[in-house]
């Protein structure tokens, strides 16, 4: 039997509490390993809140959060998990119709993963053997769903899952 790492990611919140978002969010963040967040929290409170809930919490801070949240985490952050090097950051330099793809890997040209949000689209894509992976908007608005990534880390690879949160499992 294969060890595996679940990561659930998440970007782009918006919000001043997570009750604000959909109520399985919170089993979800519960039930991952790691929980990383890139980015637009807005509040400082969401940030405690996920912090609080998670076994283990990685947070980046995006264009429109707080100055508390922008105090407090770093504009980018990194992990290794089984051998596999990930980034993650809130790009807010880049969006269509710029090179926002190749911009990140020139920046990340060593990960294996980059973790990004602030698009609010959600995507996964490989440039040049690096896995780029941006969860979406993770609250709802009009008829566009809240969104979630999830990884499964073994020492194998990397296997990926985008859902609304809604609908949510970890492998």
């Amino acid at each position: 039997m294969t060890n595996s790492t679940y990561i659930l990611v998440l970007a782009d919140t918006h919000v001043g509490t997570i009750e604000l978002l959909p109520q399985r969010l919170s089993q979800l963040v519960r039930e991952a390993d790691y929980v990383v967040h890139c980015g637009d929290f807005t509040e400082l409170r969401v940030v405690q809140e996920l912090r609080s809930l998670a076994k283990h919490f990685i947070g980046v801070y995006g264009n429109t959060d707080s100055p508390e949240v922008k105090e407090l985490l770093p504009t980018e952050a990194f992990l290794e998990i089984h051998g596999k090097k990930i980034a993650i950051t809130h790009p807010y330099f880049g969006g269509p119709p710029w090179r926002l793809e190749e911009e990140l890997v020139e920046s990340y040209p060593a990960a294996d993963v980059i973790l990004f949000g602030h698009t609010h689209d959600a995507c996964a894509v490989r440039k040049n053997g690096i896995l780029l992976f941006n969860p979406g908007q993770g609250y709802q608005m009009f008829i566009t769903q809240a969104t979630v990534g999830i990884l499964k880390l073994t020492d194998e690879g990397v296997e990926w899952r985008l859902s609304t949160i809604d609908n949510a499992v970890l492998f």
